[in-house]
């Protein structure tokens, strides 16, 4: 067996004396307690680990640009997030690695728009009374709501305009009528914008609590959360809301 290592990342790449191995890949993060491993399921992972290994060792981050194969098969990868097609563990791996996910709006220049417009007539007619409000996690098609999401953050000025043109011929609506009445739940929305811009620059989720700790407004916010659950008056929901949006580090930072 022969292993490449970058990081504390080693690759453990199976060979004639691991037979139990010949199917997948199997990779271990040395850092983990115990040396866990895990295991690639996704072909496109399995395939493209050395590439992102080597470009992580020789430019200190893993995030292949477009312009080659390696490049068009992150993209790839990025849109099986979305597709919820990689495993907890493929993305906790990518995660830890340093690898950059999908930005809401990277979904619209990244898919083809015909195909997307289509599901999206399919989903209108599955569900007549929506008037185009996919919600941004459909269960039935992510990658659907993420594109629908994406949409109406860049705003019709900012879209092909033959795209916008298309998307109003069908009444679209680029103001989403999902809102939420919880001043918390509108003050979250505002974080999440704030954090997704931060995130798409390449900064951590540390980075970008210390960002948003810097601004006034957006400071407070945050820190009056953490005095909430400080106290133990926080709700689960609440919780795991701050909790999915900056991980741990919100609670250890603030």
């Amino acid at each position: 067996m022969t292993t490449t290592e970058v990081d504390g990342f080693v690759a453990a790449i199976p060979s004639a004396d691991r037979p139990s191995c010949t199917t997948r890949l199997h990779f271990e993060l040395e850092t983990t307690a115990g040396g866990g491993g895990v295991q690639f399921v996704s072909p496109v992972l399995q395939n493209l680990y050395p590439a992102l290994l080597s470009w992580k060792a020789e430019y200190g981050h893993p995030n292949i640009p477009l312009g080659n194969s390696e490049g068009r098969q992150c993209s790839t990868l990025r849109r099986l997030h979305i597709q919820k097609k990689l495993t907890e563990e493929e993305v906790l791996w990518l995660d830890e690695l340093g690898f950059m996910f999908h930005s809401l709006e990277d979904v619209y220049h990244d898919v083809d728009f015909d195909t997307l417009f289509g599901r999206l007539m399919e989903y209108e007619a599955r569900n007549p009374d929506s008037k185009f409000q996919v919600p941004k996690k459909c269960a039935e098609d992510p990658e659907l709501g993420a594109w629908v999401t994406g949409l109406r953050r860049l705003g019709p000025a900012k879209v092909d305009p033959a795209h916008a043109e298309k998307l109003d011929s069908v009444g679209f609506v680029w103001v989403s009528k999902r809102k939420c009445g919880s001043k918390f739940m509108l003050q979250y929305k505002e974080l999440t914008r704030k954090a997704e811009d931060l995130a798409a620059d390449g900064l951590s989720e540390e980075q970008v609590v210390r960002a948003l700790l810097e601004v006034p407004k957006t400071g407070d916010l945050i820190k009056a959360q953490k005095q909430i659950e400080a106290k133990g008056k926080m709700s689960d929901t609440r919780k795991d809301y701050m909790t999915q949006l900056f991980g741990q580090a919100w609670t250890s930072l603030v």
